[in-house]
């Protein structure tokens, strides 16, 4: 994040040089006004210092999002973290395995008394949707526990699309 907050900043600064560097004087002129502004105004500059302050400690500060969480269970020798990344591809060879699955994503969501897991996915034209949800619900629910520990309290599906088989080629 620091990262994403000093490349805007160079950025800004370099889109400033570059519009003084070719005459245009209002940027200059915009901070000099601004700058007086704050100086003839203590209790509004105040105001405006505390809602900066406010608001770049709360993007340090909120809970990361992303690839870079895990989820933590426990192991005879100590604790383990598992990134959503991984769990992410334990679902998706899981669903994957089974006959009219052809893609899928996952979201995963932690709770109090586990795992809920969200799979969107496209299944082949001609399978049984309601018999292949319940076997992918079942199958990804025993897959994740089984390779990870992890309780699974609920497995979601959500069918977003019906294809053709793809074809593999081979003569049947």
């Amino acid at each position: 994040m620091l990262a994403y907050a000093l490349g805007l900043l160079l950025i800004a600064g370099a889109l400033w040089i570059l519009a003084m560097a070719t005459g245009w004087g209002l940027p200059y002129v915009l901070l000099a006004q601004g700058l007086e502004w704050l100086k003839a105004n203590p209790w509004e500059s105040t105001m405006v210092a505390a809602l900066l302050l406010a608001l770049g400690l709360l993007l340090f500060v909120r809970p990361r999002e992303g690839t870079d969480r895990a989820i933590r269970t426990s192991s005879n020798g100590g604790d383990v973290l598992i990134s959503m990344d991984a769990l992410q591809e334990i679902i998706a060879r899981s669903a994957t395995e089974l006959k009219g699955v052809l893609q899928i994503q996952s979201s995963l969501r932690e709770c109090e008394s586990g795992l809920q897991i969200t799979v969107s996915c496209q299944l082949e034209q001609g399978v049984l949707i309601p018999q292949t949800s319940a076997d992918l619900q079942k199958k990804v629910k025993q897959d994740v526990e089984l390779y990870t520990g992890i309780t699974v309290t609920e497995v979601r599906v959500l069918v977003r699309r019906l294809d053709k088989a793809r074809s593999t080629g081979r003569v049947r």
